[in-house]
């Protein structure tokens, strides 16, 4: 396809790139500055107004916009998009009568569907962009503050509660209301206009992902959906740890459920960094037409073997964001079976806590079992190659995973790597070194122990991972993949739109 103007593509994100560290972030940044004839517009949903940049954007970034859903109740306050006039303007517009005659039956309706465990996904993304047009005219915060929308959101959610198979107590006032806290959060990304690109590309199959929906049914924008972690499954794994009510759990449960399948319904391509991950996307009805695996790849000449003087201790390193998914609690019970076999233990944790209440408990794990001469909390490292190649051992104890960069990394430092046989962990490592099922300390212990008790085995398994990375997942593979991906969805766009929305 011959192009005069470089491609342009809004690259959605939610609670990764540029204000968070992590694999998503990794990856957003190798795609934005390792492909520099494209525009990228990176749309950001975060967690409140003022999270600061953790990353340098690449000059082909034309425009970063914030999107936040928390730490804020009146989103025109915070949109640098409207002029004062247009917010007065909005605000003054909203009048009760407006609110009854042009939302309530939009909301009534979207509000039905969102909770209905077999919606109809068309109607639903009508009802969304019809939302969206709603309050790029009216005031978000007078709208959903009003009494109308209250009443509406009480009859919506105690009418589907009382539709469920089991006979159960009616919510609580007090449950109805976070919910209620909840929508007017979550519905914030409506307030926010939708930049205009060739490509619309979700980085999650999330809240993110709606405006790429919107584009999508808007003007007709080829919409890519890339899943990392699936994020259904995370919710569903998070959400009975995180949230005590169980009203409120098949509250979120089920908008939750309905958002994923909604990028699903209108993503064009989805493209699952695993082919672990494609057997969620196909459960929940994506055709194999629609889906393309494209693997994550690492820079080789970054991430090189460099082995290090022998210290004379027996080194086990892991490097994560330390949260439950991510196992920590399991590599500290591992470490507390290890400490008796190897008097010179030394297992080092890389990353920052990403859940204050589950660090504390990695921290009180390690003083009920008298490890503080062999484990370390040592922080996040701007040097990861460093500790591939320090390590004698890289463990790996996650919960659950997609395609993770820092197993990819360490393989290509020729690491020894034990891991826990979860997501695509199993695609990336193939043979090349020791794979143990997820929460099992004492499988881990035990591949860990292994390795550190012969040198020749750690040898043969890092030089075996360092030529699958060069033969599977360098980034130049994953960056070509993505360019010729973009490439195809513009070839194939239709010529007829569908007419934008209007006021």
């Amino acid at each position: 396809m011959s192009r005069q103007e470089p491609i342009s593509v809004l690259l959605a994100t939610e609670g990764t790139y540029p204000f968070y560290t992590g694999g998503v972030s990794t990856w957003c940044h190798r795609l934005t500055h390792d492909l520099p004839n494209i525009d990228f517009t990176v749309l950001a949903v975060v967690t409140n107004p003022s999270p600061q940049s953790k990353y340098d954007l690449a000059p082909n970034v034309r425009e970063l916009i914030k999107v936040p859903q928390w730490g804020l109740l009146q989103p025109a306050e915070y949109s640098c998009h409207q002029s004062n006039s247009v917010v007065l303007r909005n605000l003054w517009n909203t009048t009760p009568q407006v609110i009854a005659a042009r939302f309530k039956p939009i909301f009534e309706r979207f509000l039905f569907l969102l909770l209905s465990p077999n919606c109809d996904k068309e109607e639903l993304g009508q009802l969304l962009l019809k939302l969206h047009s709603y309050f790029q005219w009216f005031d978000y915060q007078k709208t959903m503050n009003s009494a109308e929308v209250w009443n509406v959101v009480q009859y919506a959610v105690r009418a589907a509660w009382a539709c469920r198979p089991q006979p159960t107590e009616q919510p609580t006032l007090e449950e109805v209301k976070q919910v209620y806290r909840l929508l007017y959060h979550w519905l914030m990304v409506l307030h926010f206009p939708v930049p205009s690109a060739d490509i619309a590309h979700s980085s999650a199959a999330s809240f993110c992902g709606l405006p790429c929906v919107l584009a999508k049914l808007a003007n007709g924008t080829p919409f890519v959906l890339t899943e990392h972690g699936v994020y259904l499954r995370e919710q569903y794994l998070n959400l009975r740890r995180q949230v005590k009510s169980f009203f409120v759990r098949w509250f979120l449960y089920r908008v939750v459920e309905n958002v994923v399948e909604l990028n699903y319904y209108f993503a064009d391509l989805v493209v699952p960094v695993c082919a672990y991950n494609s057997r969620w996307e196909k459960h929940l009805g994506v055709p194999d037409s629609r889906i393309k695996v494209i693997f994550n790849g690492v820079n080789p000449e970054k991430f090189y073997p460099c082995r290090q003087k022998n210290s004379g201790r027996a080194r086990v390193s892991t490097v994560g964001l330390i949260y439950p998914l991510k196992g920590q609690l399991d590599l500290i019970d591992a470490a507390a079976m290890l400490k008796p076999k190897f008097d010179n233990l030394e297992v080092s944790f890389y990353g920052t806590p990403a859940d204050r209440e589950y660090f504390d408990s990695c921290r009180c794990k390690v003083d009920e079992f008298n490890l503080h001469d062999c484990v370390t909390f040592a922080g996040s490292t701007t040097e990861p190659w460093k500790v591939y190649s320090d390590a004698d051992v890289m463990a790996f104890p996650s919960i659950s995973e997609a395609f993770p960069y820092v197993v990819l990394e360490a393989m290509s430092c020729g690491a020894a790597i034990v891991a826990t046989d979860v997501g695509g962990v199993r695609e990336a490592l193939g043979d090349c070194g020791l794979l143990v099922p997820a929460r099992t300390p004492q499988a881990m212990a035990g591949a860990i122990s292994f390795l550190l008790g012969n040198a020749a085995e750690r040898e043969r398994l890092g030089q075996m991972a360092r030529a699958r990375v060069l033969k599977h997942f360098t980034e130049k593979q994953f960056l070509n993949s993505y360019g010729s991906t973009y490439c195809d969805l513009l070839s194939c766009r239709p010529q007829e739109f569908l007419p934008a929305y209007s006021s």
